[in-house]
């Protein structure tokens, strides 16, 4: 969530920065300049009559020791502390439209995103080695995982519906493979510490990554009383390790690595890009997440995408390196790197 106190001082950068997205923010931010003047009128407002009442309590004791009638104190009492409980209303229903405005905002880009609308306007940073040419007809993996049997759609579409899949034998066995040999390679040559976190988190942890409230219809929520719901991603759970928490700065940079599974509904994506193992139900990824001071985090973000890139490398996989447009990073980014391979 954006700082509100930003917003308030930054309003132009912040209105540039959100229409570089595609967005018109002109209401949202008229809006949230009205409830900040009104909370910064009421917060005084409401604190200074509970002063007075605190202190109403030491006029009924000099009235009553000076023989004096004490029912205009109590009278005025009953009257402030109606007043305050109007005027916490208040409050709470500005705090509340507030909030929700404020989390409505995605994050700003950083200057050196390339402006743009579209993926033909994501920019290539970098590439590494030679994509291979073979002189035969590859297949697709749809293809040659079923026929080799380590990859069985059918079946998997049986048991729980469409884009799922199940592995099988060496599809098993490379999947845990992949997974132990970024695990190990982040934790002992780039010092991430491995991490097995949750897979279902509360609603408050899926506020704090920004999947929630805008993103609830790709999420998997638990049926019943349950307040919970199947991570999307590593990073919910790694990124709240510390939520609520004061962290020493001499402790930073925090690195953490974690494999779990994901779960996403991917609603609205359809056709050619949803076939086989692409953008599917559930699948795993090894995550990194890095906490670090502010003015640390660009650093910060150009190691981790080496660390990434160490794993195509060491696998001997050619890749390119793309800086998404405006209008390509996600909600709760200010830059993103995709590493396409």
């Amino acid at each position: 969530m954006l700082d509100p106190a930003y917003i308030r001082d930054h309003q132009d950068e912040v209105k540039q920065g959100l229409e570089s997205r595609g967005m018109s923010v002109d209401r949202e931010l008229e809006q949230l300049a009205t409830l900040e003047n009104r909370r910064r009128r009421l917060i005084p407002e409401l604190e200074g009559l509970k002063r007075d009442q605190n202190t109403a309590g030491d006029e009924v004791a000099r009235a009553k020791r000076q023989g004096k009638d004490a029912s205009g104190i109590f009278e005025a009492n009953r009257q402030r502390a109606q007043q305050i409980r109007q005027l916490g209303i208040e409050l709470d229903q500005v705090e509340n439209q507030r909030a929700a405005l404020l989390m409505g905002l995605p994050n700003i880009p950083h200057a050196s995103v390339p402006q743009g609308k579209t993926e033909a306007d994501n920019v290539v940073v970098r590439t590494w080695g030679e994509p291979r040419a073979f002189d035969f007809e590859p297949q697709a993996h749809w293809d040659l995982g079923p026929a080799l049997g380590i990859i069985d759609f059918e079946r998997a579409t049986r048991m729980s519906g469409a884009r799922f899949s199940v592995l099988l034998g060496a599809g098993a066995r490379l999947s845990r493979a992949l997974i132990n040999f970024m695990l190990d390679l982040h934790a002992r040559e780039h010092g991430y510490l491995e991490v097995e976190p949750p897979f279902l988190v509360n609603r408050a942890s899926l506020e704090g990554t920004g999947q929630l409230p805008k993103f609830e219809s790709e999420l998997f929520k638990i049926a019943g009383d349950w307040d919970l719901f199947l991570i999307p991603t590593a990073e919910v759970p790694l990124t709240n390790l510390h939520r609520t928490e004061i962290v020493n700065g001499d402790a930073l940079p925090l690195k953490y690595v974690a494999y779990t599974p994901c779960f996403r509904s991917e609603a609205g994506s359809h056709g050619s890009d949803v076939r086989g193992l692409i953008r599917q139900h559930q699948f795993e990824k090894v995550e990194l997440v890095q906490m670090v001071k502010p003015e640390d985090s660009w650093n910060a973000l150009e190691q981790l995408t080496g660390h990434a890139e160490k794993v195509l490398q060491k696998l001997n996989l050619p890749y390119r390196v793309m800086a998404l447009c405006t209008n390509n990073i996600n909600f709760s980014t200010a830059k993103t790197y995709d590493l396409e391979v």
